[in-house]
Formats: C-alpha cells, structure tokens, sequence
C-alpha cells in the first residue's frame, strides 16, 4: 500500500480528521503530508496525534513518542504503511499507551505498551536516572503518573 492509498483509507476511517490535513515541503522542494489530530482532553498530553509523510515513509506520533513506518518495519502482518494504519488504530483505541520517563522536568525517552502491560525503566537509562513515569492513551483511561 503507498501512501496516497493509506492517506484515503485513513480518511475513510476517520472522515473528520481531514480538517487536520497540511502539506509542507522539504528542503528538496518534495511536498508531504502532515496531520495534526488534537487529541481530546482527557488524554493530558502535550502532543496530540501527529502523523506526516516525509522520507518516503510515515512518522506517527502521539504525546512525547513517535515511530517510523517504511516498507520494512512491520508485525508480520502489516508493513509499512499498513503497519502505520494500524499503528495509529491501536492509539485511538486505547489499546497502546505512551510511556516517558523523566528526570524532573527533562524527557529522558519513551516508548509504546501495550493496554495494560508494566512500563519498566529502559535499559538504556539507570534507574537513577529516572525520577518519574508518565504513562498517556488517546482516551485518558490508561494515563498514570508516578514515581518511577
């Protein structure tokens, strides 16, 4: 599926979300997509639902965590721009949180969970490191803050 094919079935599914749309350009003058989705606010996120089309491939971001879908990444069932879709249909759903880990006020990194799963410190950070874990979902159901 290429993108302009994935751009329609996404506003098939999400009819509304075509007010969100922009194009930008790149450096090299390349036109691409960019969705901005204002997430509702029981979610309490700084970023909404960002989506774009740069690189030849799709970003999807949502609060302090983004991901990039080219033709090679996938989950054995979808790829690439299929991947994305279903990406983006797993956040809206709730059935995928957003993870960020914090040292006072500076983002450290995040990460996707899946509904429900423990959101452990990363092994690329000490625990030390960590002071706080900040745990968003599209609805707010799944949205925790603590001590990490």
């Amino acid at each position: 599926m290429d993108i302009s094919e994935a751009a329609k079935e996404l506003f098939v599914e999400f009819p509304e979300w075509t007010e969100f749309v922009s194009w930008e350009a790149a450096d090299d003058g390349t036109r691409y997509l960019v969705i901005q989705v204002p997430a509702p606010p029981m979610a309490d996120v700084e970023h909404g639902l960002h989506i774009d089309t740069s690189n030849n491939e799709v970003t999807v971001g949502f609060d302090f965590y983004h991901s990039h879908f080219d033709d090679f990444i996938g989950d054995g069932e979808h790829f690439g721009t299929k991947a994305a879709l279903e990406f983006i249909r797993q956040i809206v759903s709730e059935r995928v949180a957003i993870v960020s880990w914090w040292s006072g006020e500076t983002w450290k990194g995040s990460t996707q969970v899946e509904a429900g799963a423990a959101a452990s410190i990363p092994s690329w950070s000490a625990a030390s490191d960590i002071d706080r874990v900040r745990v968003r979902s599209w609805q707010g159901a799944l949205n925790y803050d603590g001590g990490a």
